[in-house]
């Protein structure tokens, strides 16, 4: 992973002291949003937009560092394929890797202690790595779901466990450029509008809304893969022409719905 030791040597050079420059070090935890009505402990029962009646059992998302910057995000509702290096400034980042319960309101610390300054954050990008996120091939599941889905007389239960390795790398767009697709665009998640300027001590909290990774999932083009008792998965492969498979893993890289950032004292 990259480190922010030089991002913010170059932007504390730069500014003036109207504009803030001082390093700072902060809290970060994670959890479901409150909205979410989460209970912990419980499953979290739910109708998608497709009229799915969803009772979510697991919902827990790997996130390998967060990282705040000052780059305007953007007004489309999801960012697929985003560049790699941001073009602003970093202004925080938090390293370490926690694996968040999105059944759980309660916060839960990351383990590392993250580092900033007090320039302007106008927002922030989730790694779903947790290594090199430019790596060839990663083996950490970064989302793991279960639960049943019903519409009408039809059940689905159904599990699900999604990486982001060898199995997702894509042709390049460009023959001519074999690094035109590179693979660390489907592990980050921005830009997450985030706006927020940093103070010693203070915590910014991530909020997952799991109901989102379901939003648009069809849940009657899940794999089927036992009768008895019947259950369906979600498969973990790019190849794969599965609505629900597809849908599954576009939500998740979605830089608005399942994510939200805010700041706390």
């Amino acid at each position: 992973m990259r480190r922010l030791g030089l991002a913010l040597g170059v932007a504390l050079a730069g500014c003036g002291s109207s504009t803030g420059n001082a390093l700072v070090s902060f809290r970060a935890t994670a959890g479901a949003a409150p909205e979410v009505g989460a209970v912990t402990g419980q499953p979290l029962r739910f109708t998608s937009a497709r009229g799915f009646d969803v009772t979510l059992t697991t919902a827990r998302v790997f996130v390998g560092a967060l990282y705040l910057s000052t780059v305007e995000p953007t007004t489309a509702s999801g960012a697929l394929e985003a560049p790699c290096v941001s073009p602003g400034i970093t202004t925080g980042e938090v390293r370490g890797g926690l694996e968040v319960d999105a059944l759980d309101p309660t916060p839960q610390p990351f383990p590392a202690e993250g580092l900033g300054s007090d320039l302007p954050t106008r927002s922030a990008s989730l790694w779903l790595t947790n290594g090199d996120v430019n790596a060839p091939d990663e083996r950490t599941v970064v989302l793991r779901v279960e639960g049943t889905a019903s519409r009408g007389a039809d059940v689905y239960p159904f599990v699900g466990s999604v990486r982001i390795g060898s199995n997702r790398v894509t042709p390049p767009r460009n023959p001519a450029l074999p690094s035109s697709n590179p693979i660390c665009e489907q592990r980050i998640v921005t830009p997450i509008a985030f706006d927020a300027t940093l103070s010693p001590g203070a915590t910014v909290q991530l909020f997952v809304d799991p109901r989102a990774y379901f939003a648009s999932v069809d849940f009657a083009t899940l794999e089927p893969v036992s009768q008895a008792p019947a259950t369906y998965r979600f498969r973990d492969e790019t190849a794969s022409a599965a609505q629900a498979d597809t849908a599954l893993f576009n939500a998740l890289r979605a830089n608005q719905g399942p994510y939200r950032l805010e700041l706390t004292p």
